[in-house]
């Protein structure tokens, strides 16, 4: 069965940060010009999830926190821009259209910024209803009819305690060859203040991934949130596969693949002819050094998942982790070291792994994992029907 599951790639994405005091001498279009530029350059990294050795199997879990610290200043260091570029330097209501932008790495752009402008009826994947925005800052390639980035927030200084920040953005269009061959998938993120455990929150969706040795996923939802005081990271993710897909980028594993698509729609009572798979985790990490790390994780093809792979019997759980990276698994929760994130126990302001796990691939309003939390709401959706409804619709997650 190890040699049965392969390979899911996720994004290493972070943004950098230009030195600010020599922005200041520059005119406001050579600062965005300069700034923007540099921002926008991404730098992409990749792990196996799974492979032959034990040490490879939980590469998704080693990765994905790179790619979730990366992704949390995305926000943070666009809004920076406009900050050192004078555009809160007092509450005037500002809208201006830039063209002929040229930026480092991503070529002649147009850029749209409004200050003290609100946006109103702003939908999205992440929340019910619509939400109206005092600022919007917008990068589109010259020439072209579609955005390749689209920021919404409410407030220069914090994400949180207000409408929060919704961002959206084309990998294909900022220049990284690894990144040539995604198309059209688009990648929605929103950042809020979760109202139960009063701290923050990100949720990262996609849809449209060609499935292909770039972008293995046709869609997917990551859930972050700091908890625990801000001790810990609660990291919750689905992503949805295609054995066809996986046997065109294998073809040596088409035999093994196609057995466990027959083993996993029969033993869940699935149809026949089903070709998608779905891959479940859950992880609380420490922030602290050495990052010590618990995980849960199972595949399905199924709209409920089971402790074990598609409750066939091969059981992933529990990994854990540390700055190291992978340290053991198949652990049961007896076996986890007292001094990591508990399988089992949670706190007032945190989930254990299990009830973590157990919130994961739940469908909106569905009431499980922690009595506390209430409801599965809108940003946490990760429910089959939820992946599978981008096959024919957008749902929200789009340009605006």
């Amino acid at each position: 069965m190890k040699k049965i599951l392969y390979t899911i790639i996720f994004l290493g994405m972070s943004f950098q940060v230009s030195d600010f005091n020599k922005l200041t001498r520059l005119d406001q279009n050579k600062q965005l010009a300069e700034f923007f530029g540099n921002a926008i350059q991404f730098g992409f990294g990749s792990e196996k999830l799974w492979s032959a050795t034990n040490a490879d199997n939980w590469g998704f879990v080693r990765q994905s926190a790179t790619w979730a610290r990366g992704n949390s200043g995305i926000i943070d260091n666009l809004i920076l821009g406009l900050k050192n570029a004078g555009y809160f330097n007092n509450s005037s209501p500002r809208n201006d259209v830039l063209n002929n932008i040229n930026l480092n790495g991503f070529g002649s752009a147009t850029l749209t910024i409004k200050i003290s402008t609100p946006t109103t009826g702003v939908s999205s994947t992440a929340y019910t209803g619509t939400k109206d925005f005092n600022h919007f800052f917008q990068i589109t390639k010259t020439g072209a009819s579609t955005p390749s980035l689209q920021l919404f927030f409410d407030d220069p200084n914090t994400t949180l305690g207000n409408d929060g920040a919704l961002i959206y953005y084309r990998l294909v269009d900022f220049g990284s060859s690894q990144f040539a061959t995604v198309g059209d998938v688009i990648t929605e993120s929103y950042t809020a203040n979760e109202s139960v455990y009063g701290t923050k929150f990100q949720t990262y969706t996609w849809r449209n991934g060609p499935e292909n040795a770039a972008w293995i996923s046709k869609h997917g939802r990551v859930v972050l949130t700091e908890v625990d005081a801000g001790r810990q990271l609660c990291f919750r993710s689905v992503v949805r596969l295609s054995f066809a897909k996986l046997k065109a980028l294998t073809p040596a594993n088409t035999a093994a693949l196609e057995n466990l698509r027959t083993s996993c729609n029969t033993q869940l009572g699935v149809a026949a002819g089903n070709d998608n798979l779905y891959y479940v985790l859950a992880y609380m990490q420490k922030f602290d050094s050495p990052f010590q790390t618990t995980a849960k994780a199972t595949y399905t093809t199924a709209a409920t998942k089971h402790e074990t792979i598609c409750n066939l019997g091969t059981k992933l759980s529990y990994g854990i982790f540390n700055v190291n990276g992978y340290v053991t698994d198949q652990l049961t929760a007896g076996e986890v070291p007292s001094d990591y994130p508990s399988p089992t126990v949670g706190g007032s302001d945190f989930m254990s792994v299990d009830d973590a796990f157990i919130r994961t691939y739940a469908a909106l309003n569905q009431n499980v994992g922690q009595v506390s939390l209430g409801l599965v709401k809108q940003y946490e959706t990760t429910s089959q029907s939820f992946l599978d409804a981008f096959d024919g619709a957008d749902q929200n997650l789009k340009f605006k």
